[in-house]
Order: structure tokens, then sequence, then C-alpha cells
């Protein structure tokens, strides 16, 4: 068990970032009460796993959280957000919510004992800062998440403070692996690959960064012993290169002979810097390393992407 951390409460515990915090923190021998919103919730995968209590709590809740559980605890996770996915990301009214459940998950925390608070926040955020604060910019409206996680950011900085908690912050990248069930790049790119639809992307020059589910979940785990109060960190694979070289990779491992299609598609987002992507302050402060190289991650995610698609195309059959 680690040294700092013995009991701790996760938000958003069955989604896909939840379920590997959950494992990791399980090895560690660490306590974990798991709240998920709704008892309709896929909780498979984690009812099974040792040191894990599930709680049913809805984000609207949260104040009633405190009441819900017994006993102190010493860490907050809270990785609950509505909306982090498709045309979703631009409804204001349900971004502006979340900004404030965070709000209301740190005076949670604090009711309960918790002397840290860790926030996930995105690489969304500093594609914001990069675009939209700018002059004579034309935000797509999908930008709102970026935005409302900034807010949440910066207010449950400051709910913090005014509590006298801690508060660690991690800018999760662009995420891939097993059991990722949203369209990100990586699934959106395997999967039109594995279907036999035309490879067209962009150029692929600007810098991407990705990183295997298992690394992020680790670096969560460390933030919560390690990270220092009032930090904010970038969870990276401290190897980004340019979006075309990971296409190529996820090519090779769906078919090596596919023909890419580079600049077929306009590129309208943000190209970040490469000091963007680093981690050193992570690694410094934390003893973080990634262990998963894209090679060999994206082989585990395309074959069980493919054994995904297998299995729907054999229950679209049946019916």
């Amino acid at each position: 068990m680690t040294e700092s951390m013995k009991r701790v409460i996760v938000t958003g515990a069955n989604g896909f970032v939840g379920k590997w915090l959950l494992k990791e923190l399980g090895r560690e021998g660490v306590q974990v009460t798991a709240v998920v919103r709704s008892r309709d919730a896929d909780l498979s995968e984690i009812r099974c796993l040792a040191h894990v209590q599930v709680l049913f709590c809805d984000m609207a809740q949260l104040s009633r959280l405190p009441k819900m559980i017994n006993g102190q605890y010493d860490t907050f996770y809270h990785l609950a957000w509505s909306g982090s996915t498709g045309d979703l990301r631009g409804d204001y009214g349900m971004q502006l919510e979340n900004a404030r459940w965070t709000c209301q998950a740190v005076e949670a925390a604090h009711a309960v004992g918790c002397t840290r608070f860790v926030g996930a926040g995105t690489l969304a955020e500093l594609d914001v800062q990069a675009y939209v604060a700018q002059d004579g910019t034309k935000p797509a409206q999908t930008m709102n998440y970026g935005t409302a996680k900034i807010a949440a950011h910066y207010m449950s900085k400051a709910v913090c403070q005014a509590v006298g908690i801690q508060h660690v912050w991690a800018y999760l990248p662009n995420l891939y692996g097993e059991g990722n069930q949203t369209s990100n790049f990586v699934n959106f790119a395997a999967k039109t690959m594995l279907s036999g639809k035309e490879a067209n992307f962009t150029s692929g020059e600007q810098l991407y960064d990705f990183v295997y589910i298992s690394d992020a979940a680790r670096a969560l785990c460390l933030l919560g012993e390690k990270g220092r109060d009032g930090y904010s960190y970038y969870i990276g694979s401290n190897a980004a290169k340019k979006l075309k070289y990971f296409i190529m990779q996820i090519k090779d491992a769906v078919h090596p002979q596919i023909r890419l299609h580079l600049g077929a598609v306009p590129f309208c987002g943000v190209a970040q810097e490469p000091q963007v992507f680093d981690c050193k302050k992570l690694m410094e402060h934390t003893g973080y390393l990634p262990q998963v190289s894209f090679e060999e991650g994206i082989q585990r995610t395309v074959a069980w992407l493919r054994l995904q698609m297998e299995e729907q195309g054999s229950n679209h059959a049946e019916i």
C-alpha cells in the first residue's frame, strides 16, 4: 500500500479511465470507493476488483455524498464528466454543470476528510488557450468542453484553497487502449481501416502525443500520492511525433498494404508546440516513466477493436 494513500474516492469509476485507475489502485492495496452515477451502469469490470466498493451517486447529488459513506478518506479523484466526446462537447449548459459539479466534488472531498483533490483535466484546455484566446479566431462550439475544463480547473483550485485541501490537476492527453468506446482519433482511424473505408486524413504534419491507458492510470496513481499542491501536470508518452507517424503505425497494425490518403482532409485544428507535450515535471515530481510504446500499445488496441467489430457483426447477423 502507498504511504500517503490508504482510502480514496473515485468518481466516474466505471468509465474508460476510471476502470484502469481502479485496477492500478487495487494493485497498490488502496481501498477505493468507486462512485457510479446509475444503478443501470455496466459494472462487470469493476465489481470483481480487489479493494473496491461501489457507491451510486449522481453528480447532481454530490452534496449528499458525505452522508452516504462511512469513515475518513485521504484522496479524492474526480474523473466524472458529462459530454466529453462528440457533439455534446458543444452543449454549454451541460459543460457549465460539469464545472459546478467539480467544485461540489471538492466540497465533498473536504467533508470526508480528504487532504488531496486530484482533478482530471484535458489537453483540450491547452488547445483553447492556444486558439480561442487569440483575437479574430472562430472557435467551433465543441471547444466549450475545453473551456469548461479550464473553468473547472481554476475554480476547483480556488475552492481547495478555501477549504484547506491540496489541489492537483492532470492534463489527460489522447488516451487509447482496450475498453475505450469513444470515437477518439485512434479508434476512428483504426475502425476506418478495419472496415475497409477510404483512409483519408490530414497531411499529419502537426505534433501529436498518444498515451496508452495503463501508463495514464499509473500516472494518476502517482499524482494522488506524490503530486504537489497547486501544480498541474501533463501526462505524456515522452515521445510526441508528427501525426502521420502514428497514422502509419495504425495502418501497419491493421494491414501494411492499406493505402493512405494523407492530405485528403484539410487541417482545421490547433498545432501545438513541442513544449506542450513535455512531461518532465510529472517525471521529476513523481517518478513516472511511460512503459508502453505506441508500437506495442496500438497492436493490443487494434486486436481488441478487431474482436469487438467481429462480435458486433456476428450479433447483427443473428438478428
